[in-house]
């Protein structure tokens, strides 16, 4: 609670508190949010600035992407046991390893770079953010191997993480083909995304990707997934990404689209029918015989 008060008293000396405070008026220093709260608090902000998540609007997405509501959320994911937890174990991968080379690629305010510069603090590591604040210098200040650039240079990390950075873009698949250029040859990828729509902001055209974008990567210039406890999914870069490469990606990701189509009207058929026979008072004698019908089969 001590570190959440810190962090309130902080908001409350930003320069854009005034735009801030109608959004978080349930909050103080002694009650800090959940992280459904933060989720509607981001959702009432893309509601006042009139942006539709069905219609990429690239001018209002940068101005969404400004708005200090961002720095509210960065500064609950370090008051957030679960945030942290998440951002520990993608740093856990970095112990003990020296001299690299990281881009944390979308870092927000440097929670991620933090924790990676504490365990390996002979790497030199990047956050490359397109919305920087003066506060993400100021929460990266004390940690002289962690800088924030403009620019990100081709075939030079030895590592690339990004959390939560491919639902919000509206062509996830290029990102990953940039992703790869930054990436020297056997570099490491380690990537968190969430394509679910617990937030106005998650663009709804890649939802399919929650099942096939792990599947989507190594077409790209990467290996299969690597199996890893720690948080996030784990590529090597086996080689530089093709053009032929680039559109077989696009083509799995016409594949996935339309086979989560396919999915959502099966399981709204499912729910008519399901309606259709409490309606008659047939559904619990119908579950009774599929069951039965699969005890049968088990015992074949």
């Amino acid at each position: 609670m001590k570190r959440w008060k810190e962090a309130y008293k902080l908001l409350q000396k930003s320069p854009e508190w005034n735009k801030l405070k109608k959004y978080v008026k349930d909050f103080d220093e002694n009650k800090s949010p959940k992280v459904e709260d933060i989720w509607e608090i981001m959702n009432q902000v893309w509601d006042d600035m009139g942006l539709d998540n069905t219609d990429s609007n690239l001018d209002k997405f940068s101005k969404y992407y400004s708005h200090p509501v961002w720095l509210f959320n960065g500064l609950f994911i370090e008051n957030d046991r679960e945030s942290m937890i998440h951002r520990k174990s993608i740093a856990e991968y970095f112990k003990d390893k020296r001299r690299l080379k990281i881009l944390d690629y979308g870092g927000g305010f440097g929670a991620l770079a933090k924790e990676i510069a504490k365990v390996s603090p002979s790497s030199q590591i990047d956050i490359f953010e397109p919305h920087a604040t003066e506060y993400t210098y100021k929460n990266t200040n004390n940690f002289k191997n962690i800088r924030i650039v403009n620019n990100v240079k081709k075939n030079y990390y030895d590592c690339l993480v990004n959390t939560d950075v491919l639902e919000h873009v509206e062509d996830p698949i290029n990102l990953i083909l940039i992703y790869n250029n930054c990436l020297k040859e056997n570099g490491f990828l380690i990537s968190h995304w969430n394509f679910t729509p617990c937030i106005k902001c998650h663009l709804p055209k890649h939802f399919h990707f929650r099942y096939t974008f792990y599947k989507i990567i190594p077409l790209l210039g990467f290996s299969n997934e690597i199996k890893n406890i720690n948080h996030g999914h784990f590529y090597k870069k086996i080689k530089n990404t093709t053009k032929k490469d680039l559109n077989n990606a696009y083509r799995k990701e016409k594949i996935s689209k339309v086979f989560y189509s396919l999915n959502k009207t099966i399981e709204k058929i499912k729910k008519i029918i399901v309606i259709i026979l409490k309606k008659i008072r047939m559904y619990d004698l119908a579950k009774r015989a599929i069951k039965n019908e699969n005890t049968i089969i088990k015992y074949k």
